[in-house]
């Protein structure tokens, strides 16, 4: 068990080289126009027969290049080429779904004659001023009369800005093969749809391209409902309006005693609402539907916040943490009996939301169920912990995941049913979310004892509980398990036990470890959406996941 830990990053690691490695082994363009149109032809057809849903992985992808180019008889050469064209095919009709001006294209600046171009370059790039002795002037000019966004640039970091910002929802990127195989993997985490036009011949000099491809490709356009990446912020807003005590009011019900005006109170205050937000989007997937929250999902919403800001109130009792985000713990200010008390009363509100949602019986029990049973895993992963503290241990790495995946992955779970059962999600939807939540509650988790070790040891805070020991203690010989054991088992941390405790964990690579492992469930989680066949869900998984981690 010892070097568990070490096996798994180190095999991840190889699996990542080796996935890249495959694709770059089969990287050239080929060099007639009959070809590429045949093997575009080819990959059309093959999209629409497998019926592929967007956002694909790499993993996803390297698995349609196989068995697209072992079909169709296609030279492992243009294997990447090949992957290109599936993928464009993929995000096709949602790319002609977006509005021009909401779309941006990257030109690379290797299309200029280098000896006669007297471009000059700020910030973003290159700032043509479209001479015509090149085609990104001409390339430019069209696009820029259509609406779009133009940058005469390579490198992701101008494009991730953008994007996160709002103004862009999609890409179309001119580029080499190497470097659009690059852009690829940014692209996929982020679900941004994207469509690449390869150079012919690439090398920096000299270049080539299809002109007449680039241009069809800018005006691709169709009368589809687009999914905006801006939605995911839009919907967060939307969301923390709902927490206003006002707000709650008026989808609880009228509250009048003390008692449930404190737990309304500490419910509207601060918080990431992850769960809400999982809940509502999903709901709005599946539904396709752009307008405000109805009656149900807001009160589905509430109530898995309802779960959350209690388990985070009793928590802080069962662990003797006094400060919550750096301000004093809720019982600390009111006490904990109080403090016990509202974390009931939450519980309470949270099933009686459930119960006043407007669905057929079938429906409601099954949420109720849902809810029930998370509640108990979770109860189940706490308990676990707190055995952990009693029994003056360091759990293993295996243990403590088992662990998460009681105590973090039921929450995000049951929000992420509640919204599919409301928008009328079947079993297999909610097996598959089952699936998908346990892997991101525990990459969450390991991302969350990652960014702890590295921000801060409160003097307070259960480290036996905490994925850097756990790894650094498996790790270790016995002369460091001692002092691990010393500074964990002390009274209270002092800052000269921090820095023991941080040095051995560095000397033993744990945060490097960790965050191969957080990247490992990251990827299980991507892996548990590949059935799925609702492109606006699959998106909306794989881009609340790439904010929450």
């Amino acid at each position: 068990m010892k070097h568990a830990i070490v096996n798994i990053s180190e095999s991840i690691v190889e699996k990542n080289v080796a996935l890249e490695n495959n694709i770059q082994a089969r990287g050239l363009v080929p060099q007639t126009e009959e070809e590429r149109i045949a093997l575009r032809n080819l990959a059309e057809q093959f999209v629409l027969e497998m019926k592929i849903v967007p956002p694909l992985s790499m993993e996803e992808l390297l698995g349609l290049i196989n068995k697209f180019t072992a079909t169709n008889g296609i030279p492992e050469i243009y294997g990447t080429f090949s992957g290109v064209l599936l993928n464009n095919e993929v995000w096709k009709n949602t790319l002609a779904s977006i509005p021009f001006e909401r779309r941006m294209l990257m030109i690379p600046q290797c299309l200029r004659d280098a000896r006669s171009c007297d471009a000059e370059f700020d910030e973003f790039g290159l700032i043509c001023k479209k001479c015509g002795n090149c085609p990104i002037g001409i390339i430019q000019g069209e696009a820029e009369k259509l609406g779009y966004v133009v940058l005469v640039a390579e490198g992701t970091t101008v494009v991730t800005k953008l994007l996160e910002s709002g103004k862009i929802d999609g890409v179309i990127g001119v580029g080499c093969l190497s470097v659009l195989e690059k852009a690829f993997a940014h692209m996929s985490i982020h679900a941004i749809p994207g469509y690449a036009i390869p150079l012919n011949r690439d090398g920096c000099v000299r270049t080539d391209l299809d002109i007449g491809l680039v241009f069809e490709t800018i005006k691709l356009k169709s009368d589809g409902r687009w999914s905006s990446t801006a939605d995911i912020e839009k919907l967060k807003s939307e969301i923390e309006q709902l927490f206003t005590v006002e707000s709650l009011l008026d989808i609880a019900g009228d509250k009048s005693s003390e008692a449930e005006k404190l737990a309304l109170q500490y419910l509207a205050g601060n918080g990431k609402r992850w769960r809400p937000l999982l809940a509502a989007g999903i709901y709005k997937a599946i539904k396709d539907d752009s307008v405000l929250l109805c009656k149900n999902i807001k009160r589905i919403a509430v109530a898995v916040e309802c779960f959350h800001k209690a388990s985070l109130l009793h928590d802080d009792i069962e662990d003797a943490d006094d400060f919550r985000d750096g301000s004093p713990a809720f019982h600390r200010t009111h006490g904990i009996p109080v403090a016990l008390n509202t974390g009931d009363l939450l519980i309470g509100l949270g099933y009686y939301l459930i119960s006043e949602c407007e669905m057929p019986a079938d429906s409601k029990s099954r949420m109720l169920a849902a809810a029930s049973q998370g509640h108990r895993d979770l109860c189940i992963g706490q308990g676990e912990e707190l055995f952990i503290t009693g029994d003056r241990k360091i759990p293993s790495s295996r243990h403590l995941i088992d662990i998460f995946r009681h105590k973090t992955s039921p929450a995000f779970e049951v929000a992420l049913r509640l919204g599919a059962i409301c928008a009328g999600g079947d079993e297999g939807l909610c097996a598959l979310i089952k699936s998908y939540s346990s892997s991101l509650g525990t990459s969450y988790q390991i991302r969350d004892d990652i960014v702890d070790f590295e921000n801060k040891i409160p003097e307070n805070k259960n480290m036996r509980a905490s994925i850097i020991t756990a790894i650094t203690y498996e790790s270790a010989d016995n002369n460091d398990r001692r002092k691990i054991e010393d500074v964990i088992f002390s009274e209270e941390m002092n800052s000269e036990e921090k820095n023991i405790l941080t040095e051995i964990c560095t000397k033993h690579r744990a945060l490097e470890k960790a965050s191969q492992l957080c990247e490992h469930y990251r990827n299980e989680a991507v892996r548990a959406l590949f059935p799925l066949r609702n492109s606006q869900l699959k998106s909306f998984l794989r881009r609340v996941m790439g904010k929450m981690l």
